[in-house]
């Protein structure tokens, strides 16, 4: 493997960050989730944290239009740079951020689309990886679904989800007995590098 760069994004709850990490233990290289990114975009960028943990609620809580765009540049510029510089250092697995928008076009990475049929099993990686309540897993999952909606929305014209736009989409529950098990799709994967 040269090089290659695996793009992991998701849908909440289908345990992609459990694929991510197992296939970084497999493969032996970088994995860098969604929390990663964002402290890596705010300490290179030099934009507080707070900021773009704000923008990220501000994606739910208030309508596109009524977002600030320069913010918003700044936003997807720090993650490009940051993303960019990941990719430029060597092979890695990234995880959300946008990364298969900024990397869009490039030869050298696989993008990986994880999703779950089973609601059940969604909910317990909720409780089980998250550290959400049973109660709150139902809502949290809603709104951290429309956030990485709207994060789409805001930076590109790509319809979040369509699997057309992915080189490979696993419903990771068809593999899976155990919700946290992603032996399988982890194998998936990895044989098609």
């Amino acid at each position: 493997m040269s090089n290659k760069i695996i793009v992991l994004t998701s849908e909440l709850g289908s345990g992609a960050r459990l694929v991510g990490k197992s296939l970084s233990e497999k493969l032996n290289i970088a994995f860098y989730g969604e929390e990663d990114l964002l402290i890596r975009a705010a300490h290179e960028s030099g934009l507080d944290e707070a900021i773009l943990k704000e923008y990220d609620k501000q994606l739910v809580c208030s309508s596109l239009s009524s977002m600030d765009s320069d913010l918003s540049k700044q936003v997807f510029q720090a993650y490009s740079d940051t993303i960019f510089k990941l990719v430029e250092a060597g092979p890695c697995i990234l995880m959300e951020r946008g990364a298969d928008i900024i990397l869009k076009g490039r030869k050298d990475f696989l993008s990986v689309y994880t999703y779950t049929s089973n609601s059940d099993k969604k909910i317990e990686r909720c409780i089980r990886v998250g550290g959400i309540t049973a109660e709150e897993a139902p809502a949290f999952i809603e709104e951290q679904s429309l956030q990485r909606e709207r994060y789409y929305q805001s930076f590109s014209d790509i319809k979040r989800g369509k699997m057309n736009e992915y080189d490979i989409c696993l419903n990771t529950d068809v593999f899976t007995e155990d919700a946290l098990d992603m032996t399988k799709c982890v194998d998936i994967i990895a044989a098609s590098l």
